[in-house]
């Protein structure tokens, strides 16, 4: 029996023995003495009570079942290069890799795109009741560094077939009403973006020499897969598709023309408080509350511009960048944007914060297709490995997101 249970257990009887000793109209002495007694034993029990609710607290969920665990032990035991070994040689995987392909439902012959995500970081945290670890989801560890990230895109793995996201677009609106007075009927609308599996290739050729001299070939192979797949994402994302194929125009990323574009002028974009104000736009009290809820990805143009630019020499000498953080604001950088800031080059793209879960949603299938060949330059000794993946990139509310484009003289768009 527990300190708990002896300690209420006690506690009952103690009530029971006071209820009783109440119910005599005339207590003797040693009866009143015993009475007290009970009553501080109870009191300092419900005392011991309270410190035991404390420091035995509940056992927490673990974050895990068997069946994932089971996932997970089978991911470890799985290699990149085994697949690769099967590809060349035309047949599907087996053993633990089979076993693995089996447990997320995919094909023998298909590639698990989990592989190529960095071994997730178990965490513990040891208590005297249970063991907890957090596990996420692959394509969250994927992409976590990437500037889509940074921007609110959710990454979303996604099994066969097309992926619906979704959207509240239009409903009702509460308001005060008088006696008898009526309430306006609202429409309600719901709109659905759907992405459709779109083709990307990574492609990398490695020589028998190579094969030979790196001790860590597997390792090797993984690190270029994955740093191919976020690079050609997130590229797309901000850049577009580079239009190579058939699906080229429907990859826009957040270039699309849906998206609210606010420019600033060659005279504005040196004004720092121009630059504020053209920013501070976008708080508008419901995707955004501060600049603290605005995710900035500028240009290396818009940075390089910032960081150099003194816009009150004749005072303290402060930059532009140095005002933009007085006034609360912090952003990051990527390249591949725009690296000038003349007219028709984008200065940054914006993610207002609330809400955004959902907002955009790069979405890449499970499962693809590893192919080795070793014959088309086999007179060069090189090995050729192609994965064909599939993904779509879609912005079901595209309010949660805005951009920032230099212009030469003022247009009919808004101008700062």
């Amino acid at each position: 029996m527990s300190n708990k249970t002896k300690l209420e257990v006690r506690q009952r009887e103690i009530r029971a023995k006071l209820a009783e000793l109440s119910n005599i109209e005339s207590l003797t002495d040693e009866q009143r003495t015993e009475m007290q007694t009970l009553t501080k034993e109870s009191i300092d029990n419900d005392a011991k009570l309270n410190a035991l609710a404390v420091t035995e607290q509940e056992p927490q969920e673990t974050t895990t079942d068997a069946e994932s665990n089971e996932i997970r032990e089978l991911r470890k035991k799985s290699r990149v290069s085994n697949y690769v070994v099967a590809a060349s040689e035309m047949r599907s995987v087996d053993g633990a890799e089979r076993e693995f392909n089996a447990a997320l439902g995919l094909q023998p012959g298909a590639f698990p795109m989990e592989l190529l995500a960095p071994s997730e970081d178990e965490m513990r945290t040891t208590t005297d009741t249970d063991t907890t670890s957090n596990q996420r989801r692959w394509i969250d560890r994927l992409f976590s560094a990437s500037m889509a990230r940074r921007m609110g895109v959710s990454f979303e793995s996604v099994p066969v077939g097309q992926a619906s996201y979704p959207v509240t677009t239009a409903g009702a609106t509460g308001a005060q009403r008088g006696r008898d007075e009526a309430a306006t009927a609202a429409a309600w609308s719901v709109g659905v973006t759907e992405l459709k599996p779109t083709r990307n290739t990574v492609h990398l050729s490695f020589t028998i020499e190579d094969a030979a001299r790196l001790p860590g070939l597997e390792q090797s192979l993984q690190r270029d897969m994955r740093s191919a797949l976020m690079d050609s994402i997130d590229t797309s994302l901000f850049i577009g598709d580079n239009g190579a194929n058939e699906n080229g125009a429907d990859i826009t990323g957040f270039k699309t023309a849906s998206i609210t574009e606010t420019t600033l002028t060659q005279a504005n974009k040196v004004k720092a408080d121009k630059i504020v104000e053209a920013y501070a736009a976008f708080i508008d009290g419901k995707h955004c509350e501060g600049f603290n809820e605005m995710n900035i990805v500028a240009s290396v143009g818009s940075n390089a511009l910032w960081l150099s630019t003194v816009h009150n020499s004749a005072v303290d000498n402060q930059t532009i960048a140095q005002y933009m953080q007085a006034s609360g604001m912090s952003w990051m950088t990527r390249g591949g944007i725009d690296s000038a800031t003349g007219n028709g080059k984008f200065g940054a793209y914006v993610g207002l914060a609330r809400g955004i879960q959902g907002a955009a949603v790069a979405a890449v299938w499970s499962n693809g297709t590893l192919i080795r060949d070793p014959y088309t330059d086999a007179n060069k000794g090189a090995v050729k490995v192609t994965l064909n993946y599939l993904w779509d990139f879609g912005i079901p509310r595209t309010s949660n997101f805005k951009r920032i484009k230099y212009v030469s003289k003022p247009c009919r768009e808004t101008i700062y």
